[in-house]
């Protein structure tokens, strides 16, 4: 048995025919040796393969827990509910964009609530801008109205108060809502503002309810869409040029307000 070990482990000389009469010398291992070093060859290159397979199994695995625990889902959130619309369309022709001048908040009068003037009588089409079917704003003066559509589909009607005195703005401290084409420039959080309506009162908490839809005015401040502490004074010539809304009524226009939304005041 020694022997027979000591023959497998020990070089011995081969001939090698190279063709052509050419012979060459090679020092080999026993056929049962080299057979034996091929086997663990092999052995090792699969187990190599299995073990780096498995390695990129799990780098992939573990990537696509990362990214599943880091994802972000972005859910579509619903439009919110609208009462239905129970009010009539009306007619209202679009006029070229006309320059306006918006009161100063400095020079203020009193806030009193005069007579409701007769409305308009309804018709039964309107003509507004469709703005890629987005949200835009349609206010009728002397029908005391806020529309809310969406491109050219009527969503709702909101009853407003207007400025004290009708017709288009002319001066600072005429207490008129301008008329024309305009934008909201800004969503303002006003349930914290105050203001002095001049009626002895001093400042009043909640003037402007709890937002404030500020409109773009050319060069002039202080014209906005907001809610009010006065409820009561919807459908009449009340304010000071603002158009205001009852707080619950703000609240649900404000969720589809943003900035450069199109508002359009008309007198009738």
């Amino acid at each position: 048995m020694r022997d027979f070990l000591k023959d497998i482990f020990t070089m011995r000389t081969v001939w090698i025919d190279r063709g052509g009469g050419r012979w060459a010398v090679r020092k080999r291992f026993h056929p049962v040796v080299r057979g034996f070093l091929i086997f663990l060859c092999v052995c090792a290159f699969g187990i190599v393969y299995t073990r780096y397979d498995k390695i990129e199994n799990h780098h992939a695995e573990a990537i696509t827990k990362s990214e599943s625990k880091h994802e972000i889902t972005v859910a579509k959130l619903p439009e919110p509910e609208l009462k239905p619309v129970q009010d009539n369309v009306i007619l209202i022709p679009l006029r070229k964009k006309s320059e306006i001048i918006l009161p100063s908040e400095k020079d203020s009068n009193t806030d009193k609530i005069i007579s409701k003037p007769e409305a308009v009588k309804p018709r039964e089409r309107i003509s507004v801008p469709m703005n890629n079917g987005k949200y835009n704003i349609l206010i009728n003066k002397s029908t005391f109205t806020l529309s809310l559509f969406k491109g050219s589909e009527l969503v709702k009607n909101y009853p407003v108060a207007v400025g004290r005195n009708t017709g288009d703005k002319q001066y600072v401290g005429d207490n008129r809502t301008p008329v024309g084409d305009f934008k909201i420039v800004s969503i303002e959080n006003a349930s914290k503002w105050k203001h002095d309506f001049g009626d002895g009162k001093g400042k009043i908490a909640g003037a402007y309810g709890p937002w404030f839809l500020r409109l773009d005015a050319k060069g002039w401040k202080g014209i906005g869409i907001h809610g009010t502490h006065d409820p009561d004074s919807r459908g009449t010539n009340a304010t000071e040029g603002c158009i205001r809304l009852s707080n619950e009524d703000i609240d649900e226009l404000k969720q589809y307000a943003y900035r450069n939304m199109p508002v359009i005041i008309r007198e009738q």
